[in-house]
């Protein structure tokens, strides 16, 4: 059992940046806390992207078959939080992302950082250049010119958003957190979520005297608008901001130290997902127009379903990587279990401490990761089953169906689903199989059945995300 339970969340965080998952931004501090853990390669999020995959976190389950973005808690929803409340935890969510102030998530303190995700629009006495056309940039002028407004006048690298959040925990940990007598503490930083604007120096260590278009925002939609050396550029702009959020997650981490509390605390980092960089020839999450709203829902590639997930336990093995394929619900378990609370029914994820412990080397034959069906009414969207050695890509109305042999092409770059129908349609049948077994509602399996089912040639817009 261990005391005290730190869960930090990085939106938008792509494994294959990390130095420690052999990526190529610079992240001292995280690769600290993976020597001194162990990690996951294939921990791939449930429902996605963001408030989905959040409400998986908060309730352990499956949440993207039968939960809209919003809405309110269902009664089969029982949350983390009440759990670790009921078994005298003091609890405290503490962040800057979105969900952090919509979501009812009753933990007992909440500290939610306002300015990052949409900002409301008003009026501007002047306009700041943008540092690229505005029609490679992701949202309406208005908004991005309140951006452009807000990065001026942040003073210097402690204005920026992960900052405050990763000194706002520290601070609740200074003021509470010591001296509770057990405490869960969730940290939901927005960044390395786009808008990219770390300070210079950070994304001049991966791309110096670059001179070109800028795209710290850039529009979702297929990459064609942007060049190969805007592209190139995007990238160093992004791992720049991995690198900044690095450094705070340190200055954090240094802090529990500090206080005492490194020795009777777990650590979890973890993601809800990644981001294309021009990868499938796509940039974003999904596509979108010029309003904010859904045009098409996008395959779920690798490249933003392998997210990275780091478990630091006092006393627990270190420098150790597991293979196993996870997913989000099982997080939820695990923090069950090392809390010493019994997993409730309504868990539908196992508890990773067996692997960590080497009581076991298997865990799930696949991982099911999906656009929320909420919307099944206007359209069925995409979803990924993967396994470790296929991905399936099930493209319901807006995608033709897809299959990749993971151990020839691991990026994906080859389609062989006509030339492998029988093992695609294995693969629908297991996801059609799993559905029911996950309690999902009876018309989204039905509307799924059909395999090999064409896409529809007229979508309707979707509901802005």
């Amino acid at each position: 059992m261990i005391r005290n339970i730190i869960l930090i969340i990085c939106d938008t965080l792509r494994q294959d940046y990390f130095s420690c998952y052999e990526g190529c931004a610079y992240n001292p501090n995280v690769d600290m806390l993976a020597k001194e853990g162990v990690i996951f390669t294939h921990f791939l999020p449930a429902s996605f992207p963001t408030g989905p995959f959040r409400k998986d976190i908060l309730t352990g389950r499956f949440t993207f078959t039968y939960h809209a973005w919003g809405g309110n808690w269902q009664e089969k929803d029982y949350l983390i939080a009440d759990a670790f409340n009921k078994s005298g935890f003091t609890t405290a969510l503490i962040g800057d992302a979105m969900p952090v102030g919509s979501l009812d998530s009753h933990f007992r303190h909440i500290d939610f950082i306002k300015g990052q995700g949409p900002v409301s629009l008003h009026p501007l006495d002047f306009t700041i250049p943008l540092p690229a056309s505005e029609d490679k940039l992701r949202t309406p002028r208005e908004r991005l010119q309140i951006l452009m407004e807000q990065w001026v006048k942040w003073r210097g690298e402690e204005d920026r958003f992960a900052p405050q959040v990763f000194r706002r925990a520290h601070q609740w940990l200074e003021n509470f957190g010591r001296k509770a007598k057990r405490f869960f503490l969730m940290i939901d930083s927005f960044d390395p979520h786009e808008p990219w604007n770390p300070p210079r120096y950070y994304i001049d260590r991966y791309d110096p005297n670059y001179e070109g278009e800028e795209l710290f925002e850039p529009a979702y939609a297929p990459s064609n608008y942007a060049t190969e050396r805007e592209i190139q550029h995007m990238r160093a702009m992004y791992a720049g901001e991995v690198t900044m959020v690095d450094r705070w997650i340190g200055f954090f981490l240094e802090g529990i130290k500090q206080m005492n509390l490194w020795d009777d605390t777990a650590i979890i980092l973890t993601s809800d997902h990644g981001f294309y960089h021009g990868e499938h020839n796509l940039i974003g999450k999904v596509e979108l127009d010029r309003r904010g709203t859904i045009i098409k829902r996008w395959p779920l590639y690798d490249t933003i379903t392998r997210v990275p997930l780091i478990i630091r336990l006092p006393e627990g093995p270190t420098n150790r990587k597991y293979g196993v394929i996870c997913q989000t619900p099982d997080l939820t378990a695990t923090l069950y279990d090392l809390a010493g609370i019994e997993i409730p029914e309504t868990c539908q994820g196992k508890s990773l401490f067996p692997v960590i412990s080497g009581e076991i080397e298997q865990f799930r034959d696949f991982a099911v990761t999906s656009h929320t069906y909420i919307t099944d009414k206007e359209c069925r969207c995409p979803s990924s089953i993967r396994t470790k050695e296929w991905l399936y890509i099930y493209g319901g109305d807006e995608w033709q169906g897809e299959l990749y042999n993971l151990e020839e092409d691991p990026m994906q770059k080859n389609n062989v689903f006509n030339k492998n129908k029988k093992i695609a349609g294995e693969l629908h049948q297991e996801y059609i199989s799993w559905l029911k077994k996950v309690e999902c509602p009876e018309v989204s399996i039905a509307v799924r059945s059909k395999f090999d089912d064409k896409p529809r040639e007229n979508l309707p817009y979707a509901k802005l995300i």
